[in-house]
């Protein structure tokens, strides 16, 4: 049986946006290596990606805007770069921009493409960049590798659920889907009241045909596992199976995690990983992309329990014994709950119960619910 394709090269690392920046590329490799420590990657196949073709890329962005990208990466004067969303801070012009950009979209469109070819699961950790624009970049993302891999998909399937567990709002993704019912978004996120991109309210809701097809569940900071799996399951996991999709694209954000320092929602592992599950439980082909996540000891143990469930393997809590960062990352899963103040935790607890009823007024009569 395929067991399904999984996405990998060092050149992943060439994503660089410099020395001070929290997005790491170190992340990537240090959970690639302990995948390989577990002998994971034994029974699946291990593919090398392809550069995103430019015809792809351009479903998910305007043509100025990529030429404008490879113009800045050629070190071309490009006037008022703020207008595309480059200069100092989230998104830096970085060497090798244009070629490692085109690559970590491409891992997402091939392991698309792996799925039409009948893998039942294809994953890429690299990808998830889920707030970059039609012409623009933003929140460390410049190419939009979920919209482009959606586009893919869409190509055999006639409904396509993207579910995204980030902590920050999957505005990108939303936007280029917003008036699309054949593509249900899911996002489950710290508050826009409180993080960026500032967005992600309930009431957006769709617009036009794709009136109902945009679900969004904010949650306040402090959020713990518990009231995050109720919010989950009371309002988005009914929506889901009433779409009724024919494959799904998840993006695993590692970042709602308690000890993640770019956001306040206060997740373990494991707490996190129980959406993974529904959605590998559904039994539908699957798209698992990476996405957010800050913490160097954090993220390489949740996609590799998310790599577990998703492939079907089974990997022990204690990490191997030769995995370089052993010292810093001995388990997997969580053995501590978060410290979240009595009243921090009623405070989240009672947004998330606001949410729910919203979500459930607003769009449960749109399926049929």
């Amino acid at each position: 049986m395929n067991k399904g394709a999984y996405f990998y090269t060092d050149r992943f690392l060439r994503y660089d946006l410099g020395a001070q920046h929290p997005l790491k590329p170190t992340r990537l490799a240090r959970t690639h290596e302990l995948l390989m420590c577990y002998g994971a990657l034994a029974d699946v196949d291990v593919r090398d990606p392809n550069p995103c073709p430019l015809d792809d890329l351009g479903s998910a962005h305007s043509a100025e805007y990529i030429e404008t990208v490879d113009r800045l990466s050629t070190g071309e004067h490009v006037p008022f770069p703020f207008r595309y969303g480059f200069g100092y801070g989230d998104n830096p012009v970085f060497p090798d921009m244009w070629d490692a950009s085109l690559l970590y979209t491409g891992a997402s469109l091939d392991a698309a493409q792996a799925i039409l070819d009948g893998s039942r699961v294809a994953m890429n950790i690299s990808g998830g960049l889920h707030h970059a624009h039609w012409d623009r970049a933003a929140g460390f993302c410049v190419f939009n590798d979920c919209v482009v891999a959606i586009r893919r998909l869409r190509k055999r399937f006639a409904r396509v659920a993207y579910v995204d567990i980030d902590v920050h709002h999957g505005d990108g993704v939303q936007e280029a889907f917003y008036d699309d019912p054949s593509v249900l978004t899911v996002s489950l996120h710290e508050s826009g009241q409180t993080l960026f991109p500032g967005f992600g309210f309930v009431r957006e809701v769709g617009i036009g045909e794709g009136t109902g097809f945009s679900v969004n569940l904010p949650m306040w900071p402090y959020t713990d596992d518990e009231t995050w799996y109720w919010a989950w399951r009371e309002a988005a996991w009914p929506i889901l199976n009433a779409f009724a999709p024919e494959a799904v694209c998840i993006e695993c954000g590692t970042d709602p995690h308690y000890l993640d320092p770019l956001a306040r929602v206060c997740l373990t592992a494991q707490g996190w990983l129980r959406a993974v599950e529904d959605v590998m439980g559904m039994g539908l082909p699957t798209l698992i992309l990476g996405g957010g996540g800050y913490n160097p000891t954090t993220v390489p143990r949740m996609w590799a329990l998310a790599f577990g469930v998703a492939f079907g393997v089974e990997l022990p809590n204690e990490t191997p014994a030769d995995y370089p960062y052993r010292d810093r990352i001995p388990t997997l899963r969580d053995d501590e709950d978060p410290p979240i103040a009595p009243h921090d935790l009623v405070q989240a607890q009672a947004h998330a119960r606001q949410t729910v009823a919203e979500v459930k007024e607003l769009l449960f009569g749109h399926h049929g619910l």
